[in-house]
Parts: C-alpha cells; sequence; structure tokens
C-alpha cells in the first residue's frame, strides 16, 4: 500500500523510481497507468485529472501515457509479426491509411534500431534485447507524453542496454517525460534527473540523482548503489 505519496515530473525530465521488491514498485505504476484507482489524493496528467475519470472519459486521453514492460516477451501478441505490432496502435485509433501506418512502422523500427527484415518474423524468433526495442516502437506510435518503464534493461546485456539508453535519452531529449522504476541505480543515474527512494510503501527520499547518491540519506540506498551493474551509453 502506498500512501503520503507526492512527485510531478515535467516535459522532458526523467524520474527514476527505486527500492527492493515489495516496496510499492509495481502499484505505483499501475496507479499513474490506471489500471488501479487511488483511495485517496489524486493523478493528474498534462495537468488534467487522470485518476478521478471514467474508464470511458479517460480512455480517449490513454495516447497520452505509454508503457514499456519488464518483460517484452510477455507483453507481445505471439501470432503478430513486427510490421502488425508496430502498425496495430495506429488502426486501434484510426489514425492514417493503411500505407502512412506502413511507413511509420518503417520510421519506427529504423529509430529504434530494430532491423527490418526481422518484422516479417514473429516475436519468438527474437532475442529479448529485439522484443524490447519492439515494445519502446510500439509504445512510441502514438507519441506519448509520458512513456513509464518498468525495468527496461532487465532482459539485455550491457551493450544492448546501453543503446536502449541512448535511444531514451534521445527521447527525452525530444520532450517526452520518462517515469522510470528500476532495481539498477547505473541505469537510473544515467538516464533520471531525480530519483524518488521507496520503502514500505512511503518516499524515503526524494531528490536530484547525483545528490542522493553522492550522499545516500539511507541504508536502502547504499545497498542498492553497491548491488547495481555498470552501464554507460555507446560512443556513436
Amino acid at each position: 500500500m502506498l500512501k503520503d505519496l507526492s512527485f510531478s515530473i515535467a516535459q522532458g525530465e526523467a524520474l527514476g523510481v527505486v527500492g527492493p521488491s515489495g516496496v510499492g514498485k509495481t502499484s505505483l505504476l499501475n496507479l499513474v497507468l490506471g489500471l488501479l484507482e487511488p483511495t485517496g489524493g489524486r493523478i493528474l496528467l498534462e495537468g488534467a485529472p487522470w485518476s478521478p475519470l471514467p474508464e470511458r472519459e479517460r480512455r480517449r486521453r490513454r495516447p497520452r501515457i505509454q508503457a514499456v514492460f519488464q518483460d517484452p516477451q510477455a507483453s507481445l501478441p505471439p501470432h503478430r509479426t513486427g510490421w502488425e505490432i508496430l502498425q496495430e496502435p495506429l488502426e486501434i485509433w484510426q489514425r492514417g491509411t493503411p500505407g502512412a501506418r506502413r511507413e511509420a512502422a518503417a520510421r519506427m523500427a529504423a529509430h529504434v534500431k530494430f532491423p527490418e527484415p526481422a518484422l516479417e518474423q514473429h516475436p519468438a524468433a527474437w532475442s529479448g534485447g529485439l522484443a524490447q526495442r519492439l515494445c519502446l516502437g510500439r509504445a512510441l506510435m502514438l507519441e506519448p507524453a509520458l512513456l513509464v518503464l518498468d525495468e527496461p534493461f532487465s532482459a539485455m546485456d550491457p551493450t544492448l542496454a546501453g543503446h536502449l539508453l541512448a535511444l531514451l535519452l534521445d527521447l527525452k531529449a525530444r520532450g517526452t517525460a520518462l517515469l522510470c522504476v528500476s532495481h539498477d541505480l547505473a541505469s537510473i543515474q544515467v538516464l533520471c534527473d531525480r530519483m524518488l527512494v521507496l520503502r514500505d510503501g512511503q518516499s524515503l527520499s526524494q531528490g536530484p540523482v547525483g545528490q542522493l547518491l553522492a550522499d545516500p540519506p539511507h541504508p536502502d540506498l547504499e545497498r542498492l548503489a553497491a548491488v547495481s551493474s555498470r552501464l554507460s551509453v555507446p560512443e556513436s
């Protein structure tokens, strides 16, 4: 259960949420995505009410918030090709002609560095890293204002994780807000501007990433830092 929790994310900013398993990170994501309803307080999206809305009203704003989940293979339809998966959001929201949707899918595949020949395949043929790239591409097809990331680097080796990190930094530079949940402070340190540390559903600390890591205010944060991997952006 989350309580006494408050934060905001500005356009082009990334907020990292960290803490050991069981502290409420998944519940927080589900609340932000509108999959759970808060019993108190409220959630705003782009300054307008989000949590109090009935789903019929909230649905028309769902393109503005998209998510990339921890297990990419589990979140992809196994019977559809890469082409179909990338075009599906545009089909659902009736955006563009079939030809325009195909062109948009090709552009997105190139943007997330997903090889075009693999778009003819089904998810079972892809590595975890490729599947995560396609999940990211699918989430970006609707140009969301906020992208929610659940352990985005967990399915990747350090090289692939570094390439994904570069894509997310570029996305942030273009103005998209990011909410990244992770137990790995290495990714948070490179990607995020601010960090929220959770324990038992409450905020232990919140502030600039560099400031919190330079002087950890709680042993939980020190322990996370001790087991984090090394992650860097590859040279272009």
